[in-house]
């Protein structure tokens, strides 16, 4: 979902005719900021051509990437809205797919079960979960590094949404492959694919059924509730809602640990200030999402008429690619956007979670799960160094959605 089909290679252009230029190709993983300040502050709406060789506009300054959040002349659907009464699987048709009021409509069935009080609740155990990862991590490394993406971040991830979804221990291991697989299709066949899709499809159907049965205080049997009092909404539509949910907050939440302790491992004042006052850790996290993100733009857009940004008008029919990453290091936004501080009084306003109708339905389980990592690691480790040169770590995915490969760690000692 967070990648760009490939298209064949782009012809060269008409003599006479001005190559559009292509920024976001693999150095641009690595330090997307470079690239993209550059473009910020040449030429804040920009046309280039995508690594899948499609062209596109590029909006940078927050000031306009928050406006075209908000303008529903920006469709994810392209104006196309999904015909009803079609069978669908979960996955096949998501809320990425929509636009208001279509999207409102389903996207309102999960509202009641993400809220921030109803994600606290899981935190005990979420915090257990934390703990238990380190000590295997801290059992298994002796001495030497932790990989911590998958000693740590990735099973973390996973056992937290395990416990906001109330995932029965004996359906984890089962569960994790099509999860894992589907966050990261780098190398996999179109028929792994199909088959993880099929599985994701039938876990979620199969715990709807159950939640009916034997309802409780988990996610499924909220969205279960908010779609038998307002209604409005498909069964399918519900499925896929449910599996979009477990999806989205996987590798996102991976991703956003794994930048969060690069982060930190590049600044150790701010990662030992952390440490001895860990009250500023919840703080500190919208500082550190601010920073750096998985998803340095949103979700693609399609112009259904011309639209404005500035003194350039992006044409009816053209893709948009509003650059999160951008907008969250622009100086008109951020006061000296190069300094990691975990003090900003402007950290709230980073657009990490998005804008508008397509606000991240799960931030308030992201932020949490990120207090909760953070919390415990910085607590577990006196001291956190890189195993590996910081410039030498290995990122791969692509332009809208990166993903660090592996984070070695050399902890210092536990408490």
């Amino acid at each position: 979902m967070d990648t760009e089909p490939v298209a064949p290679a782009a012809p060269p252009a008409p003599a006479g005719r001005q190559r559009l230029p292509e920024p976001l190709g693999a150095a641009f993983l690595a330090r997307p900021e470079e690239t993209l300040a550059e473009i910020r502050e040449t030429c804040p709406v920009a046309r280039v051509r995508t690594p899948a060789g499609r062209p596109a506009w590029l909006v940078t300054r927050a000031e306009d990437v928050r406006a075209g959040f908000m303008d529903p002349r920006l469709s994810l659907s392209g104006g196309r809205a999904p015909a009803p009464g079609v069978r669908r699987r979960a996955l096949d048709v998501t809320l990425v797919n929509y636009d208001p009021p279509d999207h409102t409509r389903i996207r309102r069935l999960a509202t009641p079960a993400l809220t921030p009080a109803r994600m606290a609740a899981h935190r005990e155990r979420i915090e257990r979960a934390a703990a238990e990862l380190l000590d295997a991590a801290d059992a298994a490394r002796g001495r030497g590094p932790v990989e911590l993406m998958e000693a740590f971040a990735r099973p973390f991830a996973f056992r937290s949404l395990c416990e906001v979804f109330e995932v029965r221990e004996e359906e984890r291991a089962a569960l994790y492959e099509p999860v894992a697989l589907l966050a990261d299709k780098t190398g996999r066949s179109a028929r792994e694919v199909e088959e993880s899709v099929v599985r994701i499809d039938a876990f979620v159907r199969s715990e709807m059924a159950r939640r009916e049965a034997d309802p409780g205080e988990d996610v499924v049997s909220r969205v279960l509730a908010a779609w038998h009092q307002q209604g409005g909404a498909a069964e399918d539509e519900v499925a896929s809602l449910l599996a979009m949910l477990l999806l989205a907050g996987f590798d996102s939440t991976v991703q956003a640990i794994g930048m969060s302790v690069v982060a930190l491992l590049g600044h150790r004042d701010v990662q030992e200030s952390l440490r001895e006052e860990p009250s500023r850790i919840p703080r500190a996290v919208d500082e550190l999402l601010r920073w750096d993100t998985p998803g340095p733009f949103s979700t693609k857009r399609v112009a259904l008429e011309d639209v404005r940004f500035g003194d350039t008008v992006i044409p009816a029919g053209s893709g948009v690619l509003l650059s999160v990453a951008a907008a969250n290091h622009d100086p008109r936004c951020h006061a000296d956007p190069g300094t990691l501080d975990p003090d900003r009084a402007t950290a709230g306003r980073h657009l990490s979670f998005g804008l508008g109708p397509h606000y991240c339905p799960g931030s308030a389980l992201a932020r949490l799960e990120l207090t909760v990592a953070l919390t415990a690691v910085l607590g577990r480790w006196h001291r956190l160094e890189p195993a590996v040169p910081l410039d030498e770590l290995t990122w791969g995915g692509g332009y809208l959605h990166r993903r660090l490969t592996a984070l070695p760690v050399q902890p210092g000692g536990s408490a």
